[in-house]
């Protein structure tokens, strides 16, 4: 890693604690809330077609004649559901034993964090809701 000034080593940790706090309000709206906010909706209603990869699928003879009977575009439902449930997994709004959102984990107990928190952390220390140091292995007082 090239050798940065310290003016660009500045403005460097002061983005990314802005940043961390930005991901923190984004996560931490979910999560307080329990509920995905509306404009996700839209934008799922309006995403932009990908790519499609032919495959064979077994599923069950129900969930076919489900969406069969919904009419013609099933498969484009089906896969809609699908992409709906896969998002809901990575933004952790479903939980499951074998996939847990990293991030939703670390913000749980988390306030929001301070400008120098990054620092701190790089440092191996973090700083509780009252102010004080801690060593982030041990939880000790610094």
């Amino acid at each position: 890693m090239p050798v940065r000034s310290p003016v660009k080593e500045t403005h460097r940790n002061y983005f990314n604690n802005l940043m961390f706090q930005v991901e923190w309000d984004l996560h931490q709206t979910v999560l307080d809330e329990k509920r995905i906010p509306d404009e996700w909706h839209r934008i799922a209603r309006d995403r932009m077609p990908q790519r499609k990869t032919r495959i064979t699928l077994r599923v069950e003879e129900d969930v076919v004649k489900f969406f069969r009977k919904m009419g013609p575009g099933y498969q484009q439902r089906m896969n809609d559901v699908l992409a709906t449930w896969l998002h809901g997994r990575l933004a952790a709004l479903i939980e499951g034993p074998d996939a847990r959102d990293v991030a939703a984990e670390a913000f749980a107990d988390m306030s929001r964090p301070r400008l120098g928190d990054v620092e701190l952390l790089e440092r191996g220390l973090t700083r509780d809701a009252d102010g004080v140091l801690r060593d982030v292995e041990t939880g000790a007082p610094v």
